[in-house]
């Protein structure tokens, strides 16, 4: 009698310890009986109720018998689940699933585990089950289509969109994640698209696809202001919390007091915002502000905290693990008079806290160019260009409108650009180099036409952008050429670091905005590194940021009236050289007279902003439009 044999034998006979002491006695060389004995002990293991232990027993069982591996393999991972074993799950449940690759729930079951961690490895295995997924399953596409967008698998991605067109046709949430990704493969079709059911509202279909769109998503396509105020998906997800807000606010300081500023972000790291306000943030008066940086930044991206003024680390108060409940009740409790979301509708926001919060005054400001539906605020910091007058109708924020541009920016602490040549990023020598380091989701059609005639007008030039996808750079070709414009007038950039990156972009000979979703970071950068930038007037807060800033540093001539005057006067700059360089000398000139990169002057423009929102709240007025007066004008350079 073999040991299997026998220990089977003992099992059978109910003589548990015995058989299974003989069973792990069985040799692993012997594949087979070995085999057997581990699906033997799995069931010894499950009898006593230790799930793992069986688990990893049936693993092992798979392992040396393929006929029946799929069979083993299931079970093990729902007696990892039953024990709660996280990693081994994650491992056992990779192979389950390959294994077990007819049963497309449980491949998505799978999948779903596998992917937790959400890192590059965990990803990389999740996206190895998505052939197996099931393409008439909206879940299911929903969950492979936003794994292989996240883990930057664009072609598989355009892939899976069009095997679903038809089987998933009228699914609201599967056309979102169609128009979402559009923007990222450069799909200028599948955006047309949707540009034109917009304008068909009386459909059910179409209502429900605008009502679940992503907010920010939406500012990359549209320009009307009535429909980028309109319900979205994230004023949806508030909604609870929104009905929640506070009936009454507690009371602002006593003049004279100083006023409690805090600042709520995911973003106090090595982030773009960081970048702009930084210097800000340290200028601001201390003798009549208190400063605090409530932050929910993500731990690893927060280890760049450590690179920070010690003024500021020593003002940042981590939230992160709080519950939104429980850290608007931190906000409250150390008495903050004006809370300022620097997020609006951007990943990583906690909208939910400022509801919930009962500041004084609650303000947005910086993250989200538009209306923050869904949210109890008072204000949104801005400027006269970006929301004119016309505009208030469609905000449910007050208008407290800085005199100059609402963007800060900093300027000690900002890289500024080290000498290049073109031949290291390999750019001839002797072409006109138009360019544009916004992401490729701001592409769009109108945006890809205009940059197309400009190119066509202007034939000894080329195109510089930034995109380091293959898969979108494939696109973007095809789409130039679709307009006419031949693929090697295109050259693309690779993502850099932000030091790096400032270094090349006066290796360009002139930037082009991007429409109706501006450069903002991005056209600050170029105007900082002696880069001009043509854009033009818009129709949204989105659209008008980068004649903000040329306004601010007296650029103003640079602002086309509409799409024609665009592309005249980028053609006409970039055939006469004298008149770029007189341009370029203005620039150089204006940076460290001019308002944009004055630090100090908008600090104080800002303090005062909030000066008069709490004198309002002092005198139990409600919120009302505002414009802050601009101080005198500066005589000197400020650096």
């Amino acid at each position: 009698m073999s040991k299997v044999q026998a220990a089977v034998q003992a099992y059978q006979a109910g003589h548990l310890d015995e058989a299974l002491k003989t069973a792990q006695a069985v040799p692993s060389k012997n594949r087979a009986e070995h085999a057997m004995a581990q699906a033997l002990i799995g069931n010894i293991y499950a009898k006593r109720g230790d799930a793992l232990g069986a688990a990893l027993a049936f693993e092992q069982a798979a392992a040396g018998n393929p006929a029946q591996a799929s069979v083993f393999l299931k079970l093990a991972a729902t007696l990892c689940q039953q024990a709660s074993a996280i990693e081994p799950l994650r491992r056992i449940g990779l192979k389950a699933a390959l294994a077990n690759r007819d049963d497309a729930e449980f491949v998505l079951s799978m999948a779903q585990v596998v992917v937790e961690p959400w890192d590059a490895a965990a990803r990389k295995a999740a996206c190895s089950l998505v052939p197996f997924m099931d393409r008439k399953s909206g879940p299911a596409m929903f969950f492979a289509a936003n794994l292989l967008q996240l883990h930057g698998e664009l072609e598989a991605l355009d892939g899976l969109l069009r095997e679903i067109e038809q089987t998933l046709a009228d699914d609201v949430v599967i056309e979102g994640v169609r128009l979402a990704s559009a923007h990222v493969r450069a799909d200028f079709a599948t955006i047309s698209r949707h540009q034109q059911m917009m304008q068909n509202l009386d459909s059910p279909f179409n209502r429900d696809v605008l009502e679940r769109e992503d907010a920010l998503n939406r500012l990359l396509w549209c320009e009307n202001e009535a429909l980028l105020a309109s319900p979205n998906l994230q004023s949806r997800f508030l909604a609870a919390s929104y009905a929640q807000r506070p009936n009454t606010r507690r009371r602002c300081r006593p003049k004279g007091e100083r006023l409690h500023i805090g600042y709520l972000s995911s973003d106090f790291s090595a982030h773009a915002t960081m970048m702009l306000m930084l210097d800000g943030l340290v200028a601001h008066d201390r003798t009549r502000f208190d400063i605090t940086l409530f932050c929910h930044t993500d731990a690893k991206a927060a280890a760049a905290q450590a690179q920070m003024p010690a003024l500021l680390q020593s003002e940042i108060v981590s939230v992160r693990d709080l519950s939104d409940a429980d850290a608007a009740a931190e906000i409250d409790r150390r008495g903050v008079d004006i809370l300022v979301d620097l997020k609006g509708h951007t990943p990583g926001a906690r909208l939910g806290i400022v509801n919930l919060s009962s500041a004084p005054i609650k303000a947005t400001w910086l993250g989200f160019p538009g209306t923050v539906a869904g949210v109890d605020l008072d204000y949104v910091i801005s400027d006269p260009v970006v929301t004119p007058a016309s505009s208030s109708a469609f905000f449910g924020e007050k208008f407290c409108r800085l005199p100059e541009t609402y963007q800060p920016n900093s300027t000690s602490s900002r890289p500024k650009a080290r000498p290049l040549s073109r031949k290291q990023y390999g750019l001839p020598q002797d072409a006109f180099v138009f360019a544009s380091f916004n992401g490729v989701q701001k592409i769009s059609p109108q945006t890809l036409d205009l940059w197309a005639r400009i190119l066509l007008a202007v034939p000894e030039s080329l195109l510089w952008i930034m995109c380091w996808d293959a898969f979108a750079r494939k696109s973007l070709r095809a789409a130039f050429q679709a307009h006419g414009v031949d693929p090697k007038r295109l050259h693309f950039a690779d993502k850099q670091d932000y030091a790096l990156h400032v270094n090349r972009l006066p290796l360009a000979d002139l930037a082009l905005d991007s429409f109706p979703y501006n450069g903002h970071t991005t056209t600050s950068d170029m105007l900082w590194t002696g880069l001009p930038v043509v854009t033009k007037k818009g129709n949204c807060f989105a659209a008008r940021v980068s004649e903000s800033l040329l306004r601010a540093i007296d650029l103003g001539d640079l602002v086309a009236e509409d799409d024609d005057a665009f592309v005249a006067l980028a053609a006409h700059l970039a055939t006469n050289p004298a008149q770029l360089q007189a341009v370029k000398q203005r620039l150089e000139e204006h940076r460290f007279k001019a308002p944009l990169f004055d630090t100090d002057r908008f600090t104080r423009h800002l303090e005062t902003a909030y000066e008069m929102m709490a004198e309002r709240a002092r005198a139990e007025l409600t919120p009302d439009h505002m414009d802050v007066p601009a101080l005198p004008p500066r005589q000197t350079p400020f650096m």
